[in-house]
């Protein structure tokens, strides 16, 4: 006969509140109850407070942890605390900021950033779900691609992830955004398994294509003259290249930030996939601004599972009709490798 899972014994506040306002007991029994119920939640609380002091404890208040010390605390909460609690932030006059990322990174930003960068700033992370996910299905020695990278929070992580038997490719045309993430290489060491290139990913090699720009620094900079007016925005012109030629060889790990365009990159996906067989991808979609994403997803999913990277850093299963009409927006995990 298969063993029975016990059912699961409510949280505290819910167990005393169940005591409080349940019903057939006598006021001697009630009083009784909600005692037994107030020394239950007491042991608990200083379960916590020691986990939680243990933890500062081994790691320290400001001391810069590594990423096998944070995972280790296990609980999200817990993890998002301590990061916050490393945060640093020194803004600079070059209209880029210095922030401390995930307890550990040392990261300059652009200043006037209303996406990414507050997240940054503020709470150490970005994503941590993502974040969570890749420490947990990135290896050593494995090779990763960020493409779009930014100012390379994923990059670093991988880098970390890999270690120096490892090797990480980080693409990032805008040219701003590229100067900030060849410092942030620098100044983390990572130079010698980070190789980050102004680099567009498309169809193939081209020698330059235009590209909106989101960011461009400031207006007195020495990056200035990279941008120009174009129909009423700012652009820039980059170098570009297929996927493949981009990677520059095997892959483990391919990620990919938003695309208004992803579906052209679909050959290229393909190609890295024939070549490695198990290659991870994470692909960022958004309904409402990418270009076809009915015809995307339909292709993709007739490559690999869809699946996405839901809040618990865990890869589920989904539709394409759930991504478009109900989630919007969301981290696609594509391969045939089943996630950790």
């Amino acid at each position: 006969m298969p063993a029975t899972r016990a059912p699961d014994r409510p949280g505290g506040v819910s167990r005393f509140l169940g005591w409080l306002l349940g019903t057939g007991r006598n006021d001697a029994e009630q009083a009784a109850a909600v005692q037994e119920e107030l020394f239950r939640i007491r042991g608990e609380l200083a379960v916590l407070r020691a986990e939680i002091e243990a933890m500062h404890a081994e790691v320290g208040r400001r001391d810069i942890a590594t990423l096998e010390e944070l995972l280790r605390a296990g609980n999200r909460r817990q993890v998002e605390a301590l990061i916050r609690d490393r945060t640093q932030t020194v803004p600079l006059p070059d209209g880029s900021a210095l922030c401390r990322v995930l307890g550990r990174f040392k990261l300059f930003v652009d200043a006037t950033d209303g996406g990414i960068a507050p997240h940054l700033l503020l709470d150490g992370y970005w994503e941590y779900w993502v974040t969570e996910f890749l420490c947990r299905n990135v290896a050593r020695g494995e090779t990763a691609c960020d493409v779009g990278a930014i100012y390379g929070y994923y990059s670093l992580l991988l880098a970390e992830l890999v270690g120096p038997e490892g090797r990480v490719v980080a693409l990032e045309p805008n040219p701003w955004l590229h100067w900030l993430l060849g410092r942030n290489v620098t100044l983390n060491g990572l130079g010698g398994r980070l190789a980050a290139h102004r680099l567009a990913v498309g169809a193939g090699a081209r020698d330059g294509v235009t590209l909106p720009a989101l960011m461009t620094g400031p207006a007195d900079g020495p990056l200035a003259s990279h941008f120009a007016q174009e129909e009423g925005r700012q652009v820039f012109t980059a170098p570009a290249a297929s996927l493949p030629e981009a990677a520059g060889g095997p892959v483990d790990l391919l990620r990919i930030g938003f695309m208004p365009r992803a579906i052209d990159l679909l050959p290229g996906c393909e190609a890295l996939a024939v070549r490695n067989p198990g290659i991870r991808i994470l692909l960022e979609f958004d309904a409402g601004r990418t270009e076809e994403p009915a015809a995307l997803l339909g292709a993709l999913g007739a490559r690999w599972p869809l699946r996405f990277i839901d809040g618990d850093s865990r890869a589920k299963a989904c539709t394409a009709a759930e991504l478009i009409e109900a989630r919007r927006v969301a981290t696609l995990y594509l391969s045939m490798v089943e996630p950790r």
